[in-house]
């Protein structure tokens, strides 16, 4: 008799689940990394600039620009500010997705466990039912011979 899993359609249901809330985790995790470059690369044109502005300044600069260009550098902290509240909100969001996962793959394993654990019991039923086969057919074909003395 081959082994019939009674939970077999809801393993599958928790397998489907459990890959898509791993998709969702690797898309989370995507954008974590693509708002961190941002973050980086806004610190990176801030630095350059804040270095472009000091060799601007030992020449000497009108007060126009330098209001002007503070008025730049406040505008690129604001961008900086932004891009540090994004991947804050997104490492949140992706620390979430991280524990809804872990439960789907929990759940998962709980139910794939409990199938290899019923498969071993029928695999175990099954070889003792073959013994016993094979013992019944031993006795059937040696039943009739006596030993002779």
């Amino acid at each position: 008799m081959p082994f019939r899993f009674s939970l077999q359609a809801v393993l599958r249901f928790r397998e489907s689940f459990e890959r898509r809330e791993r998709l969702r985790l690797e898309a989370i995790t995507r954008e974590v990394s693509k708002a961190q470059q941002e973050l980086e690369q806004a610190k990176l044109d801030r630095a350059q600039a804040v270095i472009q502005w000091q060799n601007r300044v030992r020449q000497g600069v009108a007060a126009g620009e330098m209001h002007f260009e503070l008025a730049c550098d406040r505008s690129r902290l604001r961008r900086i500010a932004g891009w540090n509240e994004q991947v804050a909100k997104l490492e949140d969001l992706r620390q979430g997705q991280i524990e809804i996962y872990r439960k789907a793959q929990q759940q998962r394993k709980i139910l794939e466990n409990l199938r290899n654990r019923q498969l071993a019991a029928h695999q175990i039923v099954q070889a003792r039912r073959q013994q016993q086969e094979l013992d019944d057919r031993f006795l059937l074909t040696h039943a009739g011979k006596s030993p002779q003395m």
